[in-house]
């Protein structure tokens, strides 16, 4: 990504999701707080109800029938009146609290969709990224992750439903190949030839399959008798790598190892057909539905919503580049940023609070 568009996604979605993560830590901060204010508050009632108590003491004491009854009206008020106060104290703290707290969830999903909306569009240069599908319950469930400069790591649950390819059971015959895998040797029934035993592959249901780069290792099972064919391939030429384990209730065998079996392999077609697994499950990548995970240098932080954190890793990596490309905006030097001003982003800066010194010095602004 050019850095001028990745730079805007930082200044904007990045930012926003800033900006909501320190409104939650806020608001959950003020949830807590007024749970400690509940409990001085019910300790402070506690500690009048004795004093009143002790007072009416002195009154119960007297030995007239008179103040005698006095003392116990005043004991039965005083016990109601402390049953009132404390009823309306935890009422308006639990009311308080459940607001703060609402608000907090609600600025907490706020900061994961600017995360997402950061993230789909890959705003950093990327170490590697894999999109996988696993067959489970009769649909396929699909995800991509990456891992970028900085120690960043984030998956994306994927909308295979929305796929022509994977919004239902797969085989290969669907993508018009009849692939046929030698797993076993038999005689001939005539002489004493051995002639092989072969597997559609084009009939066996796709269970799961992960893609990255030029790799792809795809598991398939054939519905009935449980027998399983998995296929690893790397590369898009005739020299790429290329392996076939199968295996089903009485024999397991590694076809490619077998130069026997080996030499009646399909081998392009299969390459072929791994190469078209390959280009739908890229495909099925831009499908992004909602992020799942993320983790800046092993720390877990969607659930935290700890975005400053995930800007300063950004920053680390990104910064110099965003520094470099500032100056030659400010210095009016032809560049590819036509939707990025010094302004606008100073202008954006302010979003970040008591964060925005830190991040304007690392963008020399």
């Amino acid at each position: 990504m050019e850095t001028a568009a990745s730079l805007k996604l930082t200044v904007t979605h990045l930012f926003d999701a800033v900006r909501s993560s320190g409104r939650a830590r806020s608001d959950e901060e003020a949830a807590k707080a007024a749970e400690g204010d509940l409990e001085a508050d019910l300790n402070r009632l506690e500690s009048y109800f004795e004093e009143l108590s002790n007072l009416i003491s002195t009154v119960k004491g007297d030995p007239k029938d008179a103040f005698k009854d006095l003392s116990a009206q005043m004991e039965s008020f005083l016990a109601m009146a402390k049953a009132q106060a404390r009823e309306k104290l935890q009422r308006k703290s639990k009311e308080a609290v459940e607001g703060f707290r609402r608000t907090a969830s609600a600025e907490r999903d706020k900061a994961v969709k600017s995360l997402e909306a950061y993230l789909a569009a890959s705003p950093l240069p990327l170490i590697e990224s894999s999109v996988g599908v696993s067959f489970v319950d009769g649909v396929y469930q699909a995800k991509s992750a990456y891992e970028a400069e900085g120690g960043m790591k984030y998956d994306f649950r994927l909308a295979s439903q929305n796929s022509k390819l994977f919004h239902r059971p797969l085989t290969l015959s669907q993508l018009g190949y009849e692939l046929k895998i030698p797993v076993r040797f038999s005689k001939a029934l005539l002489g004493k030839s051995r002639v092989p035993g072969y597997e559609r592959l084009d009939q066996y249901l796709l269970v799961d399959a992960e893609t990255s780069g030029e790799r792809i290792r795809a598991g398939f099972q054939k519905q009935g008798n449980g027998a399983e064919l998995k296929v690893t391939a790397s590369g898009t030429d005739g020299n790429g790598f290329l392996g076939i384990e199968y295996s089903d209730e009485t024999q397991a065998v590694n076809v490619m190892n077998d130069p026997a079996l080996g030499a009646y392999v399909d081998l392009q077609g299969v390459r072929r057909a791994m190469g078209d697994l390959v280009s739908e499950l890229e495909e099925l990548a831009k499908s992004k539905v909602a992020l799942v995970r993320l983790t800046t240098n092993g720390n877990h932080r969607l659930e935290e919503v700890d975005c400053l954190t995930v800007l300063k890793a950004v920053l680390a990596v990104m910064g110099p580049s965003y520094r470099t490309l500032l100056k030659q905006i400010a210095s009016d030097i032809p560049t590819q940023a036509d939707e990025v001003s010094v302004d606008f982003v100073r202008e954006r800066l302010k979003v970040l609070g008591d964060a925005a010194g830190t991040a304007a010095s690392v963008l020399g602004l």
